[in-house]
């Protein structure tokens, strides 16, 4: 397959109708975002990936399109990792890299603990995972009805704003992006469902479990950080490197949050040897 090109489709699987991004040949390296970016946030690491990797983006659950069809579906930090095997089941891949943002790197590092032998290797930015406080605007969110107003009414202030903020360099933000996210948010595509799952996941993520888990975490791990994030503060870096047994720490001057699009040549430059390592 060409690298370029990229695959859009659907997963279907007992949990959820999972929707996801799929590009390259290699080894597979799955791409998890973080709340609110959904597969969107990775548009431009995806091709320069593909180049040796067989990548997969996924909008997991309550993200983008993806819906939850399993009606027991417990929501929450476990069952959203644990999602992640079903998917991967679906898609023929029994082991893989994972590349977590935010959020998306607390569920890779959950799924990580529950499921050893499916993961290769971690690559995690700005990763979700320790009990600490959100910002302010995830903590409203969990509020009624102010997580409602924010996804039925204002999502084009709501996620302008949190994308700026994700960001050092304020040239950088990727403004298209937002008219992505918020066509996503409106699609009628089983509209209310999606939003309603969404605000579930939000409100039931929880870390105190992954935390106290992260020992058993023994695939290698490269961990990246911008030392200007406004979202997740670089400090969070001393907690992982204390709790992971095996741990490359990076901290990279002037980045924000969405380090992989504010600073990418600096990313890609310590994410491709990385990865490159599951070629052996």
């Amino acid at each position: 397959m060409d690298s370029e090109h990229v695959e859009v489709g659907w997963a279907d699987t007992a949990v959820a109708r999972f929707h996801y991004a799929r590009a390259g040949t290699g080894p597979p390296v799955l791409l998890v975002p973080g709340a609110g970016g959904w597969r969107f946030s990775f548009e431009a690491l995806i091709p320069l990936l593909a180049r040796s990797n067989t990548v997969y983006a996924l909008d997991p659950p309550g993200q983008g399109l993806t819906e939850i069809v399993d009606r027991s579906f417990p929501y929450g930090t476990t069952a959203v990792a644990s999602s992640i095997g079903s998917f991967l089941d679906a898609v023929g891949a029994p082991r893989t890299a994972i590349l977590g943002h935010s959020w998306g790197g607390g569920f890779a590092l959950r799924f990580a603990e529950l499921h050893p032998d499916r993961v290769s290797r971690l690559a995690l930015i700005a990763p979700g995972g320790l009990d600490v406080k959100d910002v302010w605007e995830f903590r409203l969110a969990r509020l009624p009805p102010f997580g409602e107003l924010a996804v039925r009414i204002g999502p084009a202030r709501s996620t302008r704003h949190l994308l700026r903020k994700s960001f050092a360099h304020p040239e950088r933000v990727p403004e298209h992006r937002v008219g992505d996210l918020v066509d996503m948010l409106r699609s009628p595509q089983d509209r209310a469902t999606r939003l309603r799952q969404m605000l579930r996941v939000e409100r039931s993520v929880r870390w105190t479990t992954t935390e106290q888990n992260l020992h058993l975490v023994t695939v290698p791990v490269l961990l990246l950080w911008g030392s200007e994030d406004r979202i997740l503060p670089a400090r969070l870096v001393e907690r992982f490197t204390a709790r992971l047994p095996t741990v490359d720490p990076h901290v990279i001057s002037g980045g924000g949050h969405a380090l992989h699009d504010d600073c990418p040549h600096e990313t890609l430059a310590l994410l491709a040897p990385f990865l490159k390592a599951d070629h052996a």
